[in-house]
């Protein structure tokens, strides 16, 4: 998609480009590691996209989130964001000119967590003493 598009922001003298990312960018969930991988590499490739595309001042911006009320959570009990929410922190963050925009609370903690220990973040795999 972004390749179809390159051309014509160019063309245009640049724009921005909002790869949507998830939590799962930087968390494995048992039963769920084919989205999670999947994550993660969109997240490698959105850095990626934007160092190609900075000369032509095209800004890419990740815009990671969590649980979001929306029909892929539907059958989810869990406490969601309001799609609303996401959608406000996406655009202010695109205008504040942001690279990386983490639109709730839990993002924010699940990225300043990446740093420690995998034990920290998967205490269920840590092997018996």
């Amino acid at each position: 998609m972004v390749r179809a598009f390159t051309p014509v922001l160019a063309a245009n003298g640049g724009g921005a480009i909002l790869n949507v990312l998830s939590a799962m960018s930087w968390l494995a969930y048992d039963g769920a590691n084919a989205y999670s991988a999947s994550k993660a590499a969109a997240w490698s490739l959105t850095n990626g996209i934007r160092l190609e595309l900075a000369g032509q001042g095209t800004a890419v911006t990740g815009l990671h989130l969590a649980s979001t009320d929306t029909d892929m959570m539907a059958g989810w009990d869990v406490e969601k964001n309001d799609p609303a929410d996401v959608v406000r922190a996406a655009l202010d963050g695109i205008e504040a000119g942001k690279m990386e925009i983490l639109a709730d609370n839990n993002c924010v903690q699940l990225k300043a967590a990446l740093s420690a220990d995998p034990s920290v973040l998967y205490p269920q795999a840590v092997p018996a003493a």
